[in-house]
């Protein structure tokens, strides 16, 4: 396979990765997702995104330029006068008369490994943080900085501080020659020794290594001595967030793409400051929880690239307003999350999280919950009314149109139907009682057309997975078989799934599968329910809203769970169709009709339990002759309402 410039491979997808050199010595990796495991697909965004950082790279050039951020002579003005300084406060404490006068190479050594550790990677902490503002204080940096006809702003303050500890551990290397002979024969020590070349840690003098070797040795007994684990490992948590996800899937303690479970994992690394995961305590996971309650039900995190995660949490929290009643976090959702890093805290407990002491749990997120209590969850969904769906299936996608997004339109002399998932997933909602995105994710395959009983299989798929992998089951109990109502077979839908094999496709609905980031019933929902929706509410009420929700997709199938709220009406059959768990020991250990009877038997009861209980609210429509449009254009239902005119009103064409 040919190398796809500026790209790489990781876990079978592609991911956009160039180096940036910026903010005077630092030195950044950027890498973006492709969202695609195709090499056509990810050379063509590689390119797009090559060019677009080329024109951003030339804008940052400009900015240095006119001044906009330090330039490469206003950093070494920055870090010579600081050296200077700080190298002249060290000869002068040398040479007085005061009684530490000798410790003072010492003190100085010390305070250069002292600085090295601020400007490290990890500054970040909070507990550095506080040290190196205390030592350099913004207002003395600002002070510096206009002194150079800098701007004062937060990024250039940042900057600032390191080069100014940087030059303060370098003064705190060069001072150990103070008392050497060519620097006291000097007329001036200070000016040899800033103009004398650094020399690496190697070169320097046995005694000064081993007052190195000392303190990193000091340091490191301290942080073990702290850790709570049985070894100390300096992994950062978020480091083994793949890891993590990789193995609770391959040992089947989650399904699906993880996309819940890793922003998640990635909320708890943000929110903790993305630490070594031996540095971590009982206390993080108080704190986590505290935090999850301070943001708003409806926040926005971001990602790691740009939003809130790429700053740090506590300037973040920092502008979040105290949270209102009606925007706090539900006590489920908070411990939905914590139940989630409960189940990461146990995986890490066989290595990097495994308590020191025998028996202790370090990271109890489980303790940590809050109470959820018992709901009465009955009016949490609104339900449509057979009414409401008459009044769909009565609109232009089913009996005449003008095409790609006009299908709500009648404005028009050339108008037909056109089959797609427009038409047909409303069809399949509303006779087969199945959730969205098990029908907008159905294959060719799940469609047994030559069968006494003709019938779809709701199962795991390529379609619902992604990257080769099946998935798309909510759980065991939704693997089943529901026949395929006559009134969707007379409309035309075996001859449509026809018409798409015979195009090649795997899924019946592929229009739904173009778009990474909306896929399946988001896309359906986007591109056509939310149009289907408002052209209902233009005729007739809409279900009232709840305190949960509006009515939506889903309150098609508790419409349809209505249905056989009737004394004859079987409920282990209900359960079956609509993939819900059987209760009581006769349902789930005695009941194997399947295996008594035979499938074809099953089906055909199924069936009859539909026709009797499911009304039929499409008797009126015409069968039409298939018809598919352009791939990109099916689905595209647009809105029912004509565009504003320039000084008019708005103008209801239904």
């Amino acid at each position: 396979m040919s190398r796809i410039p500026h790209a790489i491979r990781v876990n079978g997808r592609y991911a956009f990765r160039r180096r940036i050199h910026s903010r005077n010595l630092i030195s950044k990796v950027i890498k973006l997702a492709l969202k695609t495991s195709d090499p056509t697909v990810a050379r063509q965004r590689a390119a797009v995104l090559s060019a677009h950082f080329e024109v951003v790279k030339s804008s940052v050039v400009r900015m240095i330029e006119q001044g906009a951020v330090l330039t490469g002579e206003q950093v070494e003005k920055l870090f010579r006068d600081e050296l200077e300084r700080e190298l002249r406060a060290i000869a002068d404490r040398a040479w007085s008369d005061d009684a530490w006068a000798p410790e003072a190479l010492r003190i100085a050594s010390d305070d250069r490994e002292m600085y090295r550790i601020l400007r490290s990677q990890d500054r970040h902490r909070p507990e550095l943080s506080e040290i190196m503002k205390g030592l350099l204080p913004d207002d003395a940096i600002v002070g510096k900085l206009n002194a150079l006809g800098a701007t004062s702003d937060p990024e250039n303050i940042a900057n600032a501080r390191i080069h100014l500890l940087r030059a303060r551990a370098v003064a705190g290397m060069r001072s150990q020659r103070l008392f050497d002979d060519d620097v006291m024969d000097a007329s001036d020590p200070v000016a040899l020794l800033m103009s004398a070349p650094d020399k690496e840690e190697s070169d320097l003098p046995a005694l000064l290594q081993s007052a190195f070797a000392k303190q990193f040795d000091k340091l490191r007994k301290t942080r073990e001595q702290e850790c709570e684990f049985k070894r100390y490992d300096t992994r950062k948590f978020s480091e083994v967030i793949d890891e993590v996800a990789r193995s609770l899937r391959s040992e089947g303690i989650w399904s699906g793409d993880l996309v819940q479970q890793r922003r998640i994992m990635r909320t708890f690394a943000w929110i903790t400051g993305d630490r070594e995961l031996g540095s971590y305590n009982y206390r993080d996971v108080a704190s986590y929880k505290r935090a999850l309650f301070k943001l708003p039900k409806t926040y926005r995190f971001g990602s790691v690239d740009k939003g809130p995660m790429s700053r740090p949490f506590q300037e973040v929290i920092a502008e979040v307003p105290q949270v209102e009643p009606a925007q706090k976090r539900s006590n489920e959702t908070v411990a939905r999350d914590l139940s989630t890093m409960s189940t990461v805290a146990k995986y890490l407990r066989q290595d990097p999280w495994k308590p020191a002491a025998r028996g202790e749990t370090v990271m109890d997120f489980a303790g940590a919950m809050p109470k959820t209590g018992k709901k009465d969850k009955r009016d949490a969904r609104p339900v449509w009314q057979t009414r409401h769906m008459e009044c769909l299936f009565n609109s232009p996608i089913y009996t005449g149109n003008r095409g790609a997004k006009k299908r709500l339109r009648t404005d028009g002399v050339d108008l037909r139907i056109w089959h797609d998932a427009a038409y047909f997933a409303p069809l399949l909602l509303f006779y087969t009682l199945a959730a969205r995105e098990e029908i907008c994710g159905l294959e060719i395959a799940d469609i047994f057309v030559d069968h006494p009983v003709p019938h779809l299989e709701i199962r795991d798929n390529l379609t619902r997975g992604k990257d080769g992998e099946m998935a798309g089951l909510k759980n065991s109990n939704r693997h089943r078989k529901i026949p395929i109502h006559p009134e969707i077979i007379r409309l035309g839908f075996l001859d449509y799934v026809r018409a798409i094999a015979k195009e090649g496709h795997i899924a019946v609905f592929p229009e739904l599968y173009l778009i990474d980031s909306k896929r399946g019933g988001a896309f359906f929902y986007d591109r056509a329910w939310r149009h289907m929706v408002d052209w209902i509410e233009g005729r007739m009420k809409l279900p009232p809203a709840t305190a949960r929700e509006r009515a939506g997709i889903h309150s098609i199938r508790a419409l349809g769970s209505s249905f056989f709220e009737r004394a004859d009406a079987n409920p282990t059959l209900k359960r079956d169709l609509m993939g819900h768990s059987r209760e009581g020991t006769d349902e789930k250990h005695y009941s194997k009709r399947i295996q008594s009877e035979g499938m074809d038997v099953v089906l055909l009861e199924r069936l009859e339990f539909i026709l009797k209980f499911v009304p039929i609210v499409t008797e009126q429509l015409h069968v039409a002759e298939i018809r598919i449009l352009p791939l990109n254009s099916r689905s595209r239902v647009g809105s029912a309402l004509q565009r504003k005119p320039r000084g008019g009103n708005k103008a209801d064409v239904r």
